[in-house]
């Protein structure tokens, strides 16, 4: 019978935590957490473990997918603020009605071709916040269906505008046709929609023929699991659900995180080396790659509690302190616009809490000036199939 390795970590033997794949092109992020959920339901005989993604990739594209395992599906909302960076490659001189390979693509019989120079000084406008009009073979919902479903449909709508968080956008490489763009943007942004827009604004149009997400957040390319899981048949009556697994080797696991190293709420320093430390890099189990989710929330600014402050707050309490600032700023600023409306939501003072052992205890908002629990998580030396 296969047998799983405890590494001693408590965020790691219970299943919570994050796993960075690499998502092959025509496969779906949710096919994708569906496949590793019945994988590592299987490695822990845990039934009611939930496994989800972090923000959705078109079936079309490839690159970076985090999935979120147990207890972590509940940190999604934040897991979705910070920025991601895309690779993605246009033609110029055609288009397509889903601005994407997915529908057929249309080349104009004699398209302006725009020099390098003109391309480069087009770019500068999309930075910063800007007003976005989605694609209409999108997920978008619009009057309560799905865009694509109403176009698909013969049905004609109007996409609404958006507004979205270019961090940065540059030309990597123009050999007309081809062009290629290295961007970092905010989550919802459309990268079919930013290529179309930068087309119209060089005098043609654009047709997305590829798209690669490198990085979301703290994560990168470089520390994704490189293969899928495969659909292995059912165990046999009266085996463990680990039995007939098909192990898997070279998960192509190179570093944990983006950065160097990462400071922890105690001060401490845990570098790539120490990480990987923690990980049998030959392991043919999922489980073993489960990044803990202090790892992967560096973006959120932290307060560590004592022993007894911690059990105040999982027991519903408010407490107070100053919180350390985050670890990386890659969260898109406060939208001048949007925050200065009438009808604008307030955004909340939000930090996450750590007990003395650097588990993560609770995201927090402020509240009568003190830090009251909103979304509370049990120590780990209690499993949980959440």
């Amino acid at each position: 019978m296969n047998t799983l390795i405890d590494h001693g970590i408590p965020a790691l033997k219970h299943s919570f935590g994050f796993l960075p794949f690499n998502k092959p092109k025509g496969m779906t992020s949710r096919d994708l957490a569906n496949r590793v959920q019945r994988r590592l339901r299987r490695e822990t005989e845990n039934r009611a473990l939930k496994v989800g993604h972090t923000g959705t990739l078109d079936p079309l594209a490839q690159g970076l997918v985090v999935l979120a395992v147990g207890a972590a599906t509940r940190l999604t909302p934040w897991m979705l603020r910070p920025t991601k960076r895309y690779l993605a490659m246009f033609r110029l001189g055609a288009y397509s009605e889903s601005g994407d390979l997915e529908e057929p693509v249309i080349e104009l019989p004699d398209p302006c071709i725009p020099t390098r120079d003109q391309i480069e000084q087009s770019l500068k406008q999309f930075h910063g916040w800007i007003d976005q009009t989605p694609p209409t073979h999108s997920a978008i919902w619009v009057g309560g269906e799905r865009a694509h479903e109403r176009i698909r449909r013969g049905e004609a709508i109007e996409m609404p505008t958006r507004r979205v968080w270019i961090g940065s956008i540059e030309l990597v490489r123009y050999e007309y046709p081809m062009i290629e763009l290295d961007v970092v943007c905010g989550s919802g942004t459309y990268l079919r929609s930013l290529g179309i827009d930068l087309g119209i604004a060089c005098g043609t149009v654009a047709v997305m023929t590829d798209l690669s997400r490198t990085a979301a957040g703290n994560f990168d390319l470089e520390s994704a699991i490189d293969c899928v899981p495969p659909n292995d048949p059912p165990p046999m009556d009266g085996k463990s659900t680990r039995y007939g697994l098909t192990p898997m080797m070279n998960l192509g696991r190179k570093a944990v995180l983006m950065n160097d190293s990462l400071s922890l709420v105690d001060g401490s320093q845990v570098n790539e080396t120490q990480v990987n430390e923690t990980q049998t890099a030959a392991s043919p189990w999922l489980i073993d790659y489960l990044v803990p989710p202090m790892m992967a929330l560096g973006h959120m600014a932290q307060l560590r509690l004592d022993a007894v402050d911690a059990q105040r707050v999982r027991n519903g309490l408010f407490v107070e302190g100053d919180a350390d600032p985050p670890l990386h700023t890659q969260v898109p600023p406060p939208d001048p616009i949007t925050i200065d409306r009438p009808d604008a939501s307030p955004i909340p003072a939000e930090i996450l809490t750590v007990d003395p052992r650097g588990e993560l205890v609770a995201i927090m908002r402020r509240k009568r000036n003190q830090w009251a629990p909103f979304r509370v998580f049990a120590p780990t030396t209690a499993t949980s199939g959440v």
